[in-house]
């Protein structure tokens, strides 16, 4: 009888060693998946950042040799770039189905079936970049539309009409090298990319000012440079992809059987994120118009300002790419946790960056602007704008990688509809009160454009925390 209580204090105690144990074990495990996190989103989102930040060095080098050749031409790139962008990404919003289920796919560890989303996604982007490309070509028909004035329509028609040849070999190059970063293997892109830029400089110093044996063209000139090396990159990530990477592992070659539901995934996803980035880049360029409106000084400050802070939003983009593709993984192995890590790993690897853009932008503003325009005007117009971009960064890029994160959960709609809400809703009506009611001009526009990404990250964060609740109800592991 007396070693009954001894008998149970001693259950007790060992039950606590060893709830104690456990508690530690998972503690510990907690910790070594936070680090392995922040290790592949370090490993995934280098490379993934250099290639976008090359892709946007490439808008860089042209809008800086535009510039300097002419201010007029630098209007007509301005517009022109404006509508290919916007058709451009909206196109690639199509297919992000490739990345996020190539990345779903890969988490299961079912290679061959990645093989089959490439498949599938590659006969899509020509179809999608052929239908871009014919609305495009009747490009002054669209600039007549646009309601631009005579002079700024020839110009900008011809620029745009020569982008539309490039983006079939834009969205073929995209959709190859979302696979590749899908499987998690970002490097052969950026090394393309990074190679891209130096052709870049060469083929826009011939054809812009006119050299070996060319004539001087300006703003077409910078799109023919442009438009070629998007074959080049076309080219050469097919032989990447199908003669040289791990072709037998993944089945490249195999044609995938007919199964319209598969089809029918990829298109899926595609379609919110498309509606996502038209309503932001339709937004942005709705922004551009009715910059053009405040005159040919504000649209060119505008036009450098929008420049600075989307060489910024690319790193964002880079990060929300490698965040999307481990939440993707982390929704294949049906991890709530590793989902969470995921997600809040990203949110903050990205605001270090952003902080250290804004840091930048509050110190050297005068600096920035000087590199874009010699125009003692223009440069005193923009550098307030590039100091206001110091916040902007900050909002725009969280609501960037936390979009791409749900997009990697393959949760759609909502983050569609709050995106659309924050840009269309907010951002338009606040741009006229701040801009044209009260006499803001461009800097009113930046003033609206910040309160609009900052509402959109907070809606897209509610929603993470939340999603991730749903998950752990419909029976995911924690």
């Amino acid at each position: 009888m007396r070693s009954e209580p001894f008998n149970k204090a001693k259950l007790d105690e060992t039950r606590d060693s060893l709830l104690s144990q456990r508690e530690e074990r998972e503690n510990r495990v907690f910790k070594l998946r936070i680090l392995r996190c922040c290790k592949e989103t370090w490993k995934l989102a280098v490379p993934v950042v250099i290639a976008r930040l090359g892709t946007v060095g490439m808008a860089l080098v042209d809008t800086i040799v535009v510039g300097r050749y002419s201010t007029q031409d630098l209007a007509f790139q301005s517009i022109a770039s404006t509508l290919h962008t916007l058709f451009l990404s909206i196109a690639m919003g199509l297919l992000q189905g490739t990345i996020v289920l190539t990345a779903n796919a890969f988490g299961r560890g079912k290679y061959r079936e990645c093989g089959q989303v490439l498949r599938r996604s590659i006969p899509y982007a020509l179809l999608i970049g052929f239908l871009f490309m014919v609305v495009c070509l009747p490009s002054r028909f669209v600039m007549d539309l646009l309601g631009q004035p005579p002079e700024v329509a020839e110009g900008s028609a011809k620029v745009l009409s020569v982008y539309a040849l490039g983006m079939p070999f834009a969205l073929m190059f995209f959709v190859m090298s979302s696979f590749l970063e899908g499987t998690k293997r970002p490097i052969p892109g950026m090394v393309m990319i990074l190679l891209a830029n130096i052709i870049n400089i060469f083929a826009n110093y011939v054809f812009v000012y006119g050299h070996a044996g060319f004539p001087a063209m300006g703003a077409i000139g910078s799109a023919i440079s442009t438009t070629l090396i998007r074959v080049i990159l076309a080219v050469g990530m097919f032989i990447i992809v199908f003669c040289i990477d791990e072709s037998d592992l993944y089945g490249v070659w195999v044609k995938p059987s007919e199964n319209k539901e598969e089809d029918r995934k990829i298109r899926d996803v595609g379609y919110g994120a498309a509606v996502t980035v038209g309503v932001e880049e339709g937004s942005y360029s709705v922004v551009n118009i009715m910059a053009g409106w405040l005159g040919a000084m504000a649209l060119g400050a505008y036009t450098i300002m929008l420049n600075v802070s989307t060489n910024v939003f690319v790193l964002a983009s880079g990060v929300g790419t490698a965040s999307s593709v481990l939440m993707g993984i982390a929704k294949g192995k049906k991890s709530v946790m590793e989902m969470q890590i995921v997600g809040y790993t990203g949110l903050i690897f990205n605001l270090l960056i952003m902080i250290a853009c804004s840091v930048f932008f509050l110190i050297c503003p005068h600096l920035i602007a000087s590199v874009y325009t010699k125009d003692p005007e223009l440069i005193a117009m923009t550098t307030p704008l590039v100091m206001v971009c110091s916040l902007m960064c900050i909002f725009d890029g969280t609501q960037q990688v936390m979009v791409n994160v749900l997009r990697g959960a393959v949760d759609i709609l909502v983050p569609t509809i709050c995106q659309g809400a924050a840009f269309v809703f907010i951002m338009l009506p606040l741009i006229w009160l701040f801009a044209f009611k009260w006499n803001h001009g461009v800097l009113g526009m930046t003033y609206a454009m910040i309160i609009a990404c900052a509402c959109a990250a907070v809606f897209l964060i509610v929603r993470f925390v939340l999603i991730c609740r749903q998950y752990k109800e419909d029976g995911f592991e924690n």
